[in-house]
């Protein structure tokens, strides 16, 4: 359901309270609109009120600016790459014709949770396994391991998955990883220490790792009676 802001800001907008925030939604995009000059929290709520956001939206006023916050990476892309240029007179009215920039801010959960899959013949692409997980909304990472030390020969790399959902981690965890009906393929916690030799860095997202994985397009087909 969409957060809409004409639903939450109930006449002005104070902006001494700087936030207009919806906790609930996991920030797939965001960027920074600065200098923001006269547009204010309410100004630029009635700006985005008349764009058709899929997911959920918060604006933040920062010491400089606003930063935008969605939930659905194309309604980031839509402002940040469009901008306002269907409403560029309002927002000339509205900043005083000064000029602004937007500065991109790469996403990153709070937590992530990231398993092993097993298993995986190594002549599958990474983006058909990314593919295969359209059932999770979480997914901000699919990448083939580097080989372990004492790694059997010919047995392929585990793929890492990170998720930033713990519900859909522990339910691939527990599943496995269903690879369009054909198999599952084993899954287990990804160890920090089962990579010897390797450092792990929590990786910085940008919205494009969020993406919304659409299912895939099947057919069922049957023989002919004879």
């Amino acid at each position: 359901m969409s957060y809409m802001l004409s639903e939450i800001m109930g006449g002005e907008i104070d902006d001494n309270n700087s936030d207009l925030s919806d906790p609930r939604f996991l920030t797939k995009g965001a960027f920074l609109l600065t200098p923001s000059h006269d547009l204010s929290l309410d100004k630029a709520a009635n700006i985005c009120d008349k764009l058709n956001f899929k997911g959920s939206f918060s604006l933040t006023k920062t010491a400089t600016g606003i930063l935008f916050k969605f939930s659905e990476p194309e309604d980031y892309q839509q402002v940040f790459r469009k901008g306002f240029h269907k409403f560029s007179i309002l927002v000339q009215q509205v900043t005083g014709g000064r000029l602004y920039r937007k500065v991109a801010i790469p996403c990153r959960p709070q937590k992530t949770f990231s398993l092993l899959v097993n298993e995986v013949p190594l002549d599958i692409p990474e983006d058909d396994i990314r593919a295969s997980l359209y059932r999770y909304t979480s997914v901000v990472e699919v990448t083939r391991v580097p080989p372990k030390m004492d790694q059997l020969p010919g047995s392929p790399n585990p793929i890492r998955i990170t998720l930033a959902s713990l519900d859909e981690y522990n339910n691939l965890l527990q599943q496995g990883l269903d690879f369009y009906g054909a198999t599952y393929f084993p899954t287990e916690p990804h160890k920090k220490d089962s990579l010897k030799g390797s450092r792990e860095v929590m990786p910085v997202f940008d919205a494009s790792g969020f993406t919304r994985i659409p299912p895939p397009a099947s057919r069922l087909l049957k023989p002919r009676q004879q």
